[in-house]
């Protein structure tokens, strides 16, 4: 059971990557719905948490705190997604005076522009990404099959054949390592690769 595994393939792509073939490809497969969003996700590496990140995600659908898993390799990393209210607006200043107990060590914001196609068993994303100077696109593909590891990488593999990605190389880096892990002091990037 896959009850708190996030299990996802990313791929980077460039400026000639054509957008308008990734949505028909999309569209040609019967998606169950279709979205698109600006995302702000605040990152935190907390004192108390090593090996993890917090991540509180706010658009026009959802508000979530999360914890998410700092590993080698993003294919398959513990993700715990908690559903916060929002009738009450951005709860930031909430989320920061709930953690700053913990420790927050770093923080950093990243802003998404994201287009995402939802079927039963993956989640076909396309986004770019900003965060101070630096931005990338790419594409993901989540799995939701829950039912075993090897069956949610068997949907995203369908996926990834499906829209031309399969003889791609894949990027095994989270969003976050990718936007800050360069830019974060040692110390805190000691922390992220920590064993509890």
């Amino acid at each position: 059971m896959l009850e708190f595994v996030e299990i996802e393939h990313k791929f980077l792509v460039d400026a000639s990557f054509d957008l308008d073939r990734f949505a028909r490809c999309a569209k040609a497969l019967k998606p169950d719905d279709e979205g698109q969003v600006d995302v702000r996700d605040s990152y935190y590496v907390i004192n108390a948490m090593p090996g993890h990140v917090v991540r509180h995600r706010v658009d026009r659908e959802i508000q979530q705190l999360s914890v998410k898993s700092v590993a080698p390799d993003n294919e398959r990393r513990l993700e715990v997604n908690l559903e916060l209210d929002q009738s009450g607006g951005d709860q930031q200043r909430a989320v920061e005076a709930f953690l700053a107990p913990m420790g927050i060590l770093w923080r950093g914001t990243i802003e998404k522009k994201i287009h995402v196609f939802y079927f039963a068993d993956c989640e076909v994303v396309h986004y770019e990404a900003r965060a101070g100077g630096k931005s990338v696109a790419c594409v993901e593909f989540e799995a939701k099959a829950k039912s075993g590891e090897s069956a949610a990488l068997e949907a995203i593999r369908r996926y990834e054949v499906a829209f031309g990605f399969a003889d791609a190389t894949r990027c095994r880096q989270s969003l976050f390592e990718i936007m800050f892990k360069d830019t974060m002091p040692a110390g805190v990037v000691r922390h992220l690769n920590a064993k509890e």
